[in-house]
């Protein structure tokens, strides 16, 4: 069973918000095993379930080629000015971001949301 602290991640989803501002367009942080989204904003459960099949693809896809395993995240460049973000908090927990990438300020997302989400989300597990 998954023990984390709801109202942290609940936590974690202001704080990008207030970091983010217009550029966010969604999020969500879920439970791998269920699918089930724990904490969000404007939330996208069908991509919850994508997702989670894009990453273990992904993973594969990497290994396979023996490449270095997948860490902390990866980004795609979608049409129309998205961009996806999808944070791996571990084997048990993801964290997919939609973002608006003509409003969102790259910098603050790689150098501050970026971290400031795995911390919160670490802090969560405590």
């Amino acid at each position: 069973m998954l023990n984390v602290d709801i109202a942290k991640l609940e936590q974690v989803v202001t704080d990008l918000r207030a970091l983010l501002k217009d550029g966010l367009l969604a999020t969500d942080i879920w439970d791998r095993a269920t699918g089930l989204s724990l904490a969000g904003y404007n939330a996208q459960p069908a991509a919850v379930a994508l997702f989670n099949q894009l990453t273990d693809e992904i993973s594969g896809t990497l290994g396979g080629a023996g490449f270095p395993a997948l860490a902390r995240f990866y980004m795609l460049d979608l049409d129309g000015d998205n961009a996806v973000v999808i944070l791996r908090h571990g084997d048990d927990l993801l964290q997919g971001t939609l973002l608006n990438s003509k409003k969102a300020n790259m910098g603050i997302l790689f150098s501050i949301a970026i971290p400031k989400a795995l911390d919160g989300v670490g802090k969560a597990r405590a």
